[in-house]
């Protein structure tokens, strides 16, 4: 039987190089006398992926895939609060702060210990203001220097 890991490239390789299902199962059929790759061996999966590979599939580096930064993404729920959360994050990227800063900012300022349970409107809207107006004067400055 082969491992889920090895079943996992011989589909991704069918995916890249395009393979329709029934020219898939002929391989299959044809080459290993198999209707599914789940029934290969551990050897003929491994002659399935180098057949793969000598039709041009080139299979990415295990371990360089990159990962989703956590500290750097906030996920806005559906709610009454959602249209001036996402404000308050695209105001927040656009100032260029880093992501992570902004649960400090919440806890110190509103006692609130993390930025997506922060739903008051109020709360919302001084922080809106407060970073709406660090991006003007920024803006500002920085028409100044350009003239």
């Amino acid at each position: 039987m082969t491992t889920m890991s090895v079943l996992a490239k011989i589909h991704i390789a069918k995916k890249e190089l395009a393979l329709t299902d029934e020219a898939y199962r002929d391989i299959l059929r044809l080459n290993y006398r198999v209707g599914s790759a789940k029934n290969l061996t551990e050897s003929q999966a491994r002659s399935l992926i180098d057949f793969f590979k000598a039709k041009g599939w080139v299979p990415k580096p295990a371990g360089n895939r990159p990962v989703k930064d956590k500290t750097r993404f906030i996920t806005v729920k559906p709610g009454p609060a959602a249209k001036q959360q996402r404000k308050v994050l695209a105001l927040w990227h656009e100032l260029g702060y880093d992501m992570a800063k902004l649960h400090g900012r919440v806890k110190r300022q509103f006692k609130v210990d993390r930025f997506e349970w922060l739903e008051d409107s109020l709360s919302l809207h001084i922080l809106i203001n407060d970073l709406q107006r660090r991006l003007n004067k920024r803006h500002a400055a920085q028409s100044c220097m350009n003239q």
